[in-house]
């Protein structure tokens, strides 16, 4: 039974609300406040956020610290690499990731996998080594996607995989047998440079817009204003986009300092 919890961004907090709800005396261990914005202010993360909020005890992260009491852990999204004397001096800790491993190791599959037309994925749950994502394999699910899909479409389906079959996830301690004939693949963190529109042409701008839906939003300088575009539509409408070789319609945007809306709020606003 997982009685620690291990995450530290928004795409953490699903899986700690499923957690906290089924498991009583939950730790959770995060990651300490990054100083952040033009102000450099410190600002803790979702998860904290979420334990304060809530009423859940957690501490942070350290390299040398040494959890007694944990039975097993269970990690989501968490921020930091575990150090090998970490995972040495503790019960083992469980990952979630959201890749049919050995495809796409690393810190972003669904959004790779989305930009790279994928047709299919799904979840992986294993023991954690000093290899990254190399670890044994407990539980794997496939999930099948499709060219409507958003990242945070990706992100639901798999959050609903692991509510289902959490019984199955939490008593698994077998080694499984991989039965998909996915190629090994790696990913690597994303910049905020990545989430630029700017001087893509239109079919790469939308897998970027559905691919970026959560960690991005992608965004665009246009008509030297700067748009965040969160969801794109194929139907004409009165806020095209020209790009290079085509032409993009957002669906819902958050224009410069402005609050995110629907493209007709936008459109009536400029009129």
């Amino acid at each position: 039974m997982f009685n620690y919890f291990f995450g530290s961004d928004i795409r953490s907090v699903p899986y700690l609300e499923v957690l906290n709800s089924k498991i009583d005396n939950l730790k959770v261990v995060t990651l300490a406040p990054k100083k952040s914005g033009r102000g450099q202010k410190l600002k803790s993360n979702p998860v904290e956020n979420f334990c304060l909020e809530n009423g859940i005890p957690f501490n942070y992260y350290t390299n040398d610290a040494i959890y007694s009491d944990m039975k097993k852990g269970l990690c989501v999204s968490f921020g930091l690499i575990f150090s090998e004397s970490f995972l040495e001096a503790n019960a083992p800790v469980y990952n979630v990731h959201l890749s049919l491993l050995p495809s796409y190791v690393g810190p972003s599959p669904v959004e790779n996998s989305i930009l790279n037309e994928e047709s299919l994925s799904g979840i992986t749950v294993f023991e954690i080594n000093k290899n990254i994502d190399e670890g044994i394999i407990v539980y794997q699910e496939s999930l099948k996607l499709n060219d409507s899909m958003y990242s945070s479409d990706v992100y639901k389906e798999c959050l609903n995989i692991f509510i289902k079959n959490y019984e199955e996830i939490v008593n698994s301690e077998t080694v499984i047998t991989i039965k998909h004939n996915l190629p090994p693949s790696k990913t690597n963190k994303f910049t905020k440079s990545d989430f630029s529109l700017n001087s893509k042409d239109p079919e790469v701008a939308k897998l970027m817009i559905r691919a970026f839906d959560t960690i991005g939003p992608a965004f665009i300088k246009y008509d030297e204003k700067f748009y965040k575009i969160h969801k794109f539509t194929d139907k004409p409408n009165g806020f095209p986009i020209e790009l290079n070789g085509g032409t993009l319609y957002p669906l819902v945007i958050t224009p410069e300092g402005k609050k995110k809306m629907q493209i007709e709020d936008y459109i009536r606003g400029k009129q």
